[in-house]
């Protein structure tokens, strides 16, 4: 009797332990999202050679030049980036996210062409902890938790009257979770 009441109590112990770890979201913001202020004390983030970004591309043949100049770009920052294809249809590009969610990619760039049917894939990201960036998305959820930035390209000599970022540098605050617009003005630094 007495070793089933300290496995009881080891095994609840251990739940106990474990519930602070289950839920990788915040609560009514976006992963990647969550800090209005700078931190007061400061934490060193994932380092760039760790910080692996997964791009799903679009399925428009005639905006994955785009997505080129994005990968290129991230590589140029020191930052390592998988590449999936759009190819024909929103269904691959969801597959794509949930196969970045298995390679536990640290942010996940998105170039969705369809507008609908995203809730589930991008619930199933912010369920897994990972920050999805849009880019020239045409996605618009109501729902502002499911997405941490939105990323516009600028060309380097724009004066856009905010603050550009270079693409590496947008990508580290949003993995870092540091302070950021919802919409970040990017630089593809390095890409001609």
């Amino acid at each position: 009797m007495v070793r089933w009441g300290r496995r009881a109590a080891a095994a609840v112990m251990l739940t106990c332990m474990m519930v602070p770890l289950a839920g990788c979201m915040p609560q009514d913001k976006a992963v990647g999202d969550t800090q209005e202020t700078a931190a007061a004390i400061a934490h060193d983030g994932v380092d760039r050679a760790d910080a692996t970004v997964g791009v799903v591309g679009s399925t428009d043949a005639a905006k994955t030049s785009l997505d080129s100049q994005v990968v290129e770009a991230i590589g140029n920052d020191r930052m390592p980036a998988l590449y999936a294809a759009g190819n024909t249809d929103a269904g691959s590009q969801q597959k794509a996210v949930r196969d970045f969610l298995d390679r536990n990619v640290k942010a996940i760039i998105l170039h969705a062409d369809q507008s609908t049917g995203w809730e589930e894939t991008l619930t199933a990201a912010r369920k897994a902890g990972i920050p999805v960036i849009l880019l020239a998305s045409a996605i618009e959820p109501d729902d502002q938790t499911l997405y941490a930035a939105r990323f516009v390209v600028v060309p380097r000599d724009t004066q856009t009257g905010g603050v550009n970022y270079g693409i590496g540098d947008a990508l580290m605050r949003v993995i870092d979770d540091k302070p950021h617009a919802k919409t970040m003005n990017v630089l593809l630094t390095g890409v001609e």
